[in-house]
C-alpha cells in the first residue's frame, strides 16, 4: 500500500487569507463557504483530492499554521 500526503485543515485558526490557495502550483485549493446554509462568514480552503500532488507548499505557506500534511493510503 502506498501513502499519499494531502493537506488536513484546522479551520479554527484560519483567517481566510487565501495564501494557501495562491501558493498551490496545481490549483487544488479553492476558498469556499462551508455548509449548505451559508451561515459561516469566512471562506475556508477546500481541497480537490484528485489534483493535489502532496507538495506541502500550502502547509508551509500558511501563516496561521492551520494546515498539516496527513498520509492517506490508496483505497481510503
Amino acid at each position: 500500500m502506498t501513502a499519499k500526503k494531502i493537506p488536513s485543515f484546522h479551520y479554527k485558526n484560519c483567517v481566510s487569507c487565501s495564501i494557501c490557495v495562491q501558493t498551490c502550483p496545481v490549483g487544488a485549493l479553492d476558498l469556499t463557504r462551508p455548509g449548505k446554509s451559508g451561515r459561516y462568514r469566512n471562506l475556508f480552503p477546500e481541497l480537490a483530492n484528485d489534483r493535489c500532488i502532496g507538495c506541502a507548499l500550502c502547509a508551509k505557506s500558511c501563516p496561521m499554521e492551520c494546515i498539516n500534511m496527513q498520509a492517506v493510503y490508496e483505497g481510503e
